[in-house]
Protein backbone atom coordinates (compact mmCIF):
# COMPACT_ATOMS: atom_id res chain seq x y z
CA UNK A 1 0.00 0.00 0.00
CA UNK A 2 1.25 3.46 -0.89
CA UNK A 3 1.64 6.18 1.70
CA UNK A 4 0.84 8.81 -0.95
CA UNK A 5 -2.37 10.71 -0.34
CA UNK A 6 -2.85 11.49 -4.05
CA UNK A 7 -2.04 9.57 -7.21
CA UNK A 8 1.10 10.52 -9.20
CA UNK A 9 -0.85 12.41 -11.91
CA UNK A 10 -2.55 14.56 -9.28
CA UNK A 11 0.77 15.16 -7.54
CA UNK A 12 2.35 16.27 -10.83
CA UNK A 13 -0.58 18.60 -11.55
CA UNK A 14 -0.32 20.15 -8.07
CA UNK A 15 3.42 20.62 -8.53
CA UNK A 16 2.89 22.25 -11.93
CA UNK A 17 0.22 24.59 -10.54
CA UNK A 18 2.37 25.60 -7.56
CA UNK A 19 5.37 26.20 -9.84
CA UNK A 20 3.25 28.32 -12.19
CA UNK A 21 1.94 30.32 -9.26
CA UNK A 22 5.46 30.89 -7.93
CA UNK A 23 6.62 31.98 -11.39
CA UNK A 24 3.88 34.65 -11.46
CA UNK A 25 4.24 35.58 -7.77
CA UNK A 26 0.75 34.26 -7.00
CA UNK A 27 -0.12 32.03 -4.06
CA UNK A 28 -2.34 29.02 -4.68
CA UNK A 29 -5.01 27.77 -2.27
CA UNK A 30 -6.71 24.37 -2.05
CA UNK A 31 -9.98 24.25 -0.12
CA UNK A 32 -11.81 20.97 0.42
CA UNK A 33 -15.54 20.96 1.08
CA UNK A 34 -18.55 18.64 0.82
CA UNK A 35 -18.69 19.19 -2.96
CA UNK A 36 -15.00 18.44 -3.65
CA UNK A 37 -12.29 21.08 -4.01
CA UNK A 38 -11.91 24.76 -4.78
CA UNK A 39 -8.58 25.97 -6.13
CA UNK A 40 -7.98 29.66 -5.61
CA UNK A 41 -5.26 32.28 -5.66
CA UNK A 42 -3.80 34.87 -3.29
CA UNK A 43 -2.00 38.07 -4.23
CA UNK A 44 -1.09 40.38 -1.37
CA UNK A 45 -4.16 40.62 0.84
CA UNK A 46 -6.59 39.70 -1.94
CA UNK A 47 -7.52 36.64 -3.86
CA UNK A 48 -10.34 34.62 -5.27
CA UNK A 49 -11.39 31.30 -6.68
CA UNK A 50 -10.05 29.92 -9.93
CA UNK A 51 -12.12 26.75 -10.30
CA UNK A 52 -14.13 24.24 -8.26
CA UNK A 53 -14.70 20.56 -8.90
CA UNK A 54 -15.18 17.17 -7.34
CA UNK A 55 -11.85 15.53 -8.23
CA UNK A 56 -8.72 17.35 -7.03
CA UNK A 57 -6.57 16.29 -9.99
CA UNK A 58 -9.10 17.45 -12.56
CA UNK A 59 -9.75 20.66 -10.63
CA UNK A 60 -6.03 21.47 -10.41
CA UNK A 61 -5.53 20.83 -14.13
CA UNK A 62 -8.53 23.07 -14.89
CA UNK A 63 -6.96 25.85 -12.78
CA UNK A 64 -3.74 25.99 -14.81
CA UNK A 65 -5.06 28.15 -17.64
CA UNK A 66 -6.89 30.76 -15.51
CA UNK A 67 -3.87 31.05 -13.19
CA UNK A 68 -1.56 31.60 -16.15
CA UNK A 69 -3.96 34.18 -17.62
CA UNK A 70 -4.12 35.99 -14.28
CA UNK A 71 -0.33 36.03 -14.06
CA UNK A 72 0.00 37.37 -17.60
CA UNK A 73 -2.60 40.09 -16.91
CA UNK A 74 -0.72 41.14 -13.77
CA UNK A 75 2.53 41.32 -15.75
CA UNK A 76 0.92 43.45 -18.50
CA UNK A 77 -0.51 45.81 -15.88
CA UNK A 78 2.88 46.04 -14.16
CA UNK A 79 4.54 46.92 -17.49
CA UNK A 80 1.90 49.56 -18.27
CA UNK A 81 2.43 51.17 -14.86
CA UNK A 82 6.19 51.31 -15.43
CA UNK A 83 5.88 53.12 -18.78
CA UNK A 84 6.69 56.85 -18.62
CA UNK A 85 3.76 59.15 -19.29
Amino acid sequence: MSDDLFDPDTQRAISELLTLGATHGIGVTFTPDDEGWTVGYMVGHGGGNLVAGYDLGETVRAALRPLDQLGNERERARQERSQPR
